[in-house]
């Protein structure tokens, strides 16, 4: 009998974490889960803002036309370019400047990192605008490089489609390559010193220490700052709209800024629900399946 009881207990003593997180499960439930089934719905009507009556049933109209509208094919390769390079970037030259950070004294150290860590405290609407400012013909960007003799024929910057959307990158990489700093060097000061001081007796150099003790010891740092950087340049939308709008000739025209456009100008609310479906999943194929890959990896392990 007193085993019995035990037994009761344990499992109404099991319901207790589930118990605990219903109020967070509900609130996701009515903030998430329901606004998105309500939002993959509407696809299928011809639903707008100030539209009188019920929405007429659409069907797959909405999606068929996605996949031919010619402007939403450009959104998607201008999304994919935008997140893959300012993806790249931030890794890249975050991890560089992580580096130098390390390596210089402690003293040195402290003062430069605030400084680096700058642009990250910047609203992106405002980064936009400044970086609207540095590629003005008439502004500081093109007074240092006409020193070396780069006229704006030369680099257009944001006047032009061919070199817009690299312009917006860097842009990006100005405010998100501090972010990466902060979380690149949290990680390598966690690594443990007697690493490194195997691979210097080992005889090893600074190119085979990076890529065969640093770079895995921070391959979970990494693939967290792939996914908040990744998704987030998925559905950029601040900077860019400051900086261009979207333009020149849709040169620089993502998928948020297409849906927005088609839901607050065009008021064709269904259109916009298909195209912020399609920036889900495309969030989830760039970045989701190998952030799953790599739990799967990691569990195996």
């Amino acid at each position: 009998m007193k085993h019995r009881t035990f037994e009761l207990s344990l499992e109404r003593g099991d319901l207790l974490p589930l118990l605990l997180m219903m109020p967070t499960l509900i609130i996701i439930l009515c903030i998430m889960i329901v606004p998105l089934i309500y939002g993959f719905v509407l696809t299928f009507f011809n639903a707008g803002f100030g539209n009188s009556g019920s929405p007429a049933f659409a069907g797959f109209d909405n999606w068929v036309r996605f996949f031919k509208d010619e402007t939403s094919r450009k959104a998607v390769l201008n999304t994919v370019c935008f997140s893959l390079g300012a993806t790249a970037g931030d890794l890249v030259l975050g991890t560089i400047c992580a580096l130098l950070l390390v390596k210089l004294p402690r003293i040195v150290s402290s003062i430069f990192r605030p400084i680096v860590t700058m642009p990250l405290l910047v609203s992106p609407v405002v980064v936009g605008l400044i970086w609207r400012y540095i590629y003005d013909p008439r502004g500081i960007l093109y007074w240092i490089l006409g020193q070396f003799g780069i006229t704006i024929e030369d680099f257009p910057g944001v006047t032009m489609p061919s070199t817009a959307l690299l312009s917006t990158i860097i842009a990006h990489w100005w405010q998100v390559t501090p972010f990466v700093v902060i979380v690149l060097t949290a990680g390598l000061l966690s690594i443990p010193d007697e690493y490194y001081e195997a691979a210097r007796i080992d005889g090893a150099g600074a190119f085979n220490t990076f890529f065969r003790i640093t770079l895995p010891q921070l391959r979970n740092v990494y693939m967290t700052v792939l996914i908040i950087s990744g998704v987030d340049t998925i559905k950029i939308f601040d900077i860019i709209y400051a900086l261009t709008g979207g333009g020149p000739n849709n040169s620089t025209i993502s998928l948020s800024i297409y849906g927005y456009n088609q839901a607050f100008v065009q008021s064709n609310l269904s259109y916009a629900m298909v195209i912020s479906v399609m920036t889900m999943v495309l969030s989830f194929l760039i970045f989701g399946i190998p952030f799953v890959r790599n739990n799967i990896a990691s569990n195996k392990r």
